[in-house]
């Protein structure tokens, strides 16, 4: 999909990277940044988050399957080191998450997250192929973090049939996780623990739910 590199935008992401929105919270909520935290973010969109647990010390590596997003990533990730001065310990690239994770000889991460990757697919195989892979590539006792929007937000509900991808092998409309779905789909990859909240709001009003569970 087209991305905009307009100064606009990257003011924005790197005011989102550097002073965190709600979903940032979140995250630092479940998963304290720290030195040395080994980060996927697979889907990584713009890279505000895994960025911003870069700026913290962490070991993050990204991925996404747009070539101008993975751009997009690069140019604000030399934007904030040209802000702070020194390089930070990221790598991206560009890949798909099922080619790029299955058959990963190891699970090296401690932390996995993305916000909307699972959604892409409405078939159960693919929906549920793509936690699996997150949790395949999660190191024992790490955690797996999902985000998404809403399934039970009446105008998440209607985005879902009109909502248009453009990626290769991807079908063009999205379909939301209810929290029961998302908590049952991260439970049968295998992970513990698993707990699903709604991100700044009420259950059936917030735009955005999380889920998370412990490998």
């Amino acid at each position: 999909m087209p991305k905009d590199f307009s100064l606009p935008l990257m003011l924005r992401d790197l005011d989102y990277t550097v002073n965190g929105t709600y979903v940032h919270d979140f995250l630092f909520r479940v998963c304290p940044p720290r030195p040395g935290l080994a980060i996927l973010e697979p889907g990584c969109g713009s890279g505000k988050f895994g960025l911003s647990y870069a700026l913290k010390g962490a070991q993050v590596l990204m991925l996404d399957i747009d070539p101008e997003v993975i751009e997009y990533a690069c140019r604000l990730r030399a934007s904030l080191e040209a802000l702070i001065g020194h390089p930070l310990n990221v790598d991206l690239f560009l890949g798909d998450l099922f080619n790029c994770l299955r058959g990963w000889g190891e699970a090296p991460f401690d932390l996995v997250m993305n916000e909307g990757v699972p959604q892409h697919w409405s078939d159960d195989e693919k929906r549920q192929g793509c936690i699996d892979l997150m949790a395949q590539v999660t190191r024992p006792g790490g955690l797996v973090v999902i985000i998404g929007n809403n399934g039970l937000n009446s105008h998440e509900q209607e985005v879902d049939g009109s909502f248009q991808f453009q990626y290769m092998g991807m079908p063009p409309q999205r379909k939301c996780f209810t929290p029961e779905e998302l908590k049952t789909r991260m439970e049968l990859a295998g992970l513990r623990e698993v707990r699903v909240e709604p991100l700044a709001g009420a259950l059936l009003d917030a735009t955005l739910i999380a889920g998370w569970g412990v490998k």
